[in-house]
């Protein structure tokens, strides 16, 4: 349970000395931790408890930090990466193992000593290479599909059959998927989903990437070859939504280079506003590619408008099959 971050976090930032501290459950985000400090007042923090924080995640933790005086993000495990961009925002945080950042009404604490925690057994993390990846997608639109056979799995998803199963085991090992009589239910299916994001634009997305190019005519007026080239990103988000108006292009496609210059009027350019990514899925959602991976191309962008229209994405497509 995600309360067991918390309590253990407390125990180890107790080790080092000086610092204690207790937790409270209530009605505000997570709960509460009270901090008790040798020559100050206690400090009581709002809490929002995650196993592990995504770079895309971060903007919705200063909307926290807005709506509550005294945040703080208690989590399982920080990337170094994650840490600093989080002390750049001065946003308060606990790790499970003890270290911790608080930025708060002239209380200014800072420990990074303390080792990570071990986790046990060690997952191939097969669910989250490339290939997996992949897989995952098609679990995400389809949460069904993990109780067909594997073999129906791995043609509907354009993987082999040996990835089927290696997959569904490290989705068990990470608390995704519980075996039930003879067959599967999930698991925190955002929580997966955030997962995905992440590892999709550092493992997926630049193995992806084919080219950048110039559009010579309006976005619009282009025909796309249905179930062969698809809209994603900005475009996609403005065909969804109606609410974005595009200023960067993505087209995930299986055309070549010649056909997609030829059909739809585009000029090879190293810093165009269009980019070609590979299409990585089987099946046809029309000239705009699945409402799942627009949210992905839209949420890991800094741009307020492309995080709002992906939010009304996630509201309107994707948390009904969640």
């Amino acid at each position: 349970m995600e309360t067991e971050i918390v309590y253990n976090a407390l125990k180890n930032l107790e080790n080092p000395g000086d610092i204690s501290g207790e937790f409270e459950q209530g009605d505000s985000l997570d709960g509460q931790i009270i901090l008790h400090f040798p020559y100050r007042p206690p400090l009581r923090l709002v809490i929002e408890i995650k196993k592990e924080l995504r770079q895309h995640q971060i903007p919705q933790l200063l909307e926290r930090k807005q709506e509550y005086e005294n945040f703080m993000l208690v989590a399982g495990k920080l990337h170094p990466a994650i840490k600093k961009r989080l002390q750049e925002e001065g946003i308060t945080y606990l790790e499970e193992n003890g270290n911790i950042f608080i930025l708060n009404d002239g209380t200014y604490v800072f420990i990074d000593t303390n080792k990570p925690l071990k986790t046990g057994k060690s997952s191939s993390k097969k669910a989250f290479t490339k290939t997996g990846l992949k897989l995952v997608f098609n679990f995400l639109i389809d949460p069904e599909l993990v109780n067909a056979r594997q073999r129906t799995i791995a043609k509907k998803s354009g993987v082999s059959l040996g990835t089927v199963p290696k997959v569904i085991k490290t989705l068990k090992e990470e608390g995704y998927l519980i075996a039930h009589k003879n067959n599967y239910l999930w698991e925190d299916r955002k929580a997966l989903l955030d997962r995905w994001v992440s590892d999709y634009e550092q493992q997926l997305k630049p193995k992806l990437f084919r080219a950048r190019y110039k559009l010579r005519e309006d976005w619009q007026n282009l025909k796309l070859n249905q179930g062969e080239t698809h809209w994603g990103g900005e475009p996609a988000g403005d065909l969804l939504t109606g609410y974005l108006r595009p200023e960067e292009f993505i087209l995930y496609s299986n055309e070549s280079p010649v056909n997609l210059m030829k059909n739809y009027s585009l000029r090879p350019n190293a810093e165009g506003e269009l980019f070609v990514y590979e299409k990585f899925w089987k099946g046809d959602f029309g000239p705009v590619a699945p409402p799942f991976l627009v949210y992905a191309d839209l949420i890991l962008k800094e741009d307020k408008r492309c995080r709002e229209t992906a939010q009304k994405i996630f509201d309107e497509y994707i948390q009904p099959v969640l």
